[in-house]
């Protein structure tokens, strides 16, 4: 289940889009070693960086929320926290099963269904709002 980039997912701001496309990318590389068999050594480093990617960017966007009066801002914001929980809980269980079928799967469906949902829908109208407020 890798994310292929394509307009559909543009927010319409470069600087959202970039780290939406290096958030993919981290994904697709997290998602290939879960894929492929390897262990938690391996898995470990990939989620770890990916969590810590994932705050930047989230941090970034909510800059961006608060400086300009985002009126979504709290929903926006429940749903970052809501997939940290979510990634952090899949953490937990890696490293309490290691990289079993069940846990690599657990982690694959759960960051592809929620950032394909949320870019699409969530971060496009923050991005539609960026845009106008910047016009």
């Amino acid at each position: 289940m890798s994310i292929t980039w394509n307009e559909k997912l543009s927010v319409g701001h470069d600087l959202i889009d970039d780290q939406h496309k290096e958030l993919f990318k981290r994904y697709d590389s997290l998602i290939d070693a879960c894929k492929s068999g390897k262990g938690k050594a391996e898995i470990r480093p990939m989620l770890d960086f990916l969590l810590e990617y994932v705050n930047r960017h989230f941090a970034e966007e909510e800059r961006f929320m608060l400086r300009l009066s985002y009126p979504d801002r709290e929903e926006h914001l429940r749903q970052h926290r809501e997939f940290l929980n979510k990634v952090t809980e899949a953490s937990a269980e890696l490293d309490e099963k290691g990289a079993t079928v069940s846990v690599v799967t657990s982690i694959s469906h759960t960051t592809f269904n929620w950032l394909i949902r949320h870019v699409r829908q969530t971060d496009v109208e923050l991005g539609r709002f960026i845009v106008g407020q910047a016009a």
